[in-house]
């Protein structure tokens, strides 16, 4: 029993059975034998603040060694959460984050509104990584580059994969596994494709 979790914390108007999600429990699981949580945010198609704050606060288990994984506005909230909470050592990989207002998504203001402290995040992670892709059109690679820069974390820009949804037939992305892998100490050789 390892006391290693993975919680992944969804986008707006997505679920934890879309997208890439299941395959990413799956892998971790079996892979890496790291127990793994897909939240299910609460009215992902109209996302409030407060009660994605509210549902982090009472799922998401302090007590173990945390590496989380946001998508899209899951970004964001991760990053709420670890504002929030007195924690350390968090291990996050943003995929296709942002944190300033999207003009193509003004339904996400809310959680724009008010700026991240990184002074007080930065220090709370033990490793981050941003990933986007070159092509990605909703939320365009310069937001998810900036993110990594405010993190001052490495940021990885893949040539394609879009917004990483199943919209786009993207059910499988690799290089997440393989940072989840490289943070907790395995090999990447697991994630192969």
């Amino acid at each position: 029993m390892t006391d290693k979790h993975v919680y992944v914390i969804h986008g707006y108007t997505a679920t934890p059975t879309d997208n890439w999600f299941p395959w990413l429990k799956r892998q971790v699981e079996e892979q890496l034998n790291i127990p793994t949580t897909i939240l299910e945010m609460p009215n992902a198609d109209n996302p409030k603040l407060l009660e994605w704050d509210e549902l982090c606060d009472r799922l998401i288990d302090t007590n173990h060694e945390l590496t989380i994984v946001g998508h899209s506005l899951g970004c964001i909230q991760a990053l709420r959460f670890v504002s929030q909470h007195k924690i350390k050592n968090i291990k996050m990989i943003l995929v296709s984050g942002f944190d300033e207002v999207l003009n193509t998504l003004p339904q996400l203001h809310s959680f724009t509104d008010t700026s991240l402290n990184y002074q007080t995040i930065i220090p709370k992670i033990d490793q981050a990584v941003v990933i986007s892709a070159l092509d990605d059109d909703i939320v365009p690679y310069h937001y998810s580059e900036t993110l990594a820069r405010h993190l001052k974390c490495q940021f990885i820009l893949m040539p394609n994969g879009k917004h990483f949804i199943d919209r786009d037939h993207i059910y499988e992305v690799p290089v997440v596994c393989q940072q989840i892998s490289l943070m907790n100490e395995y090999r990447e050789n697991h994630f192969n494709s």
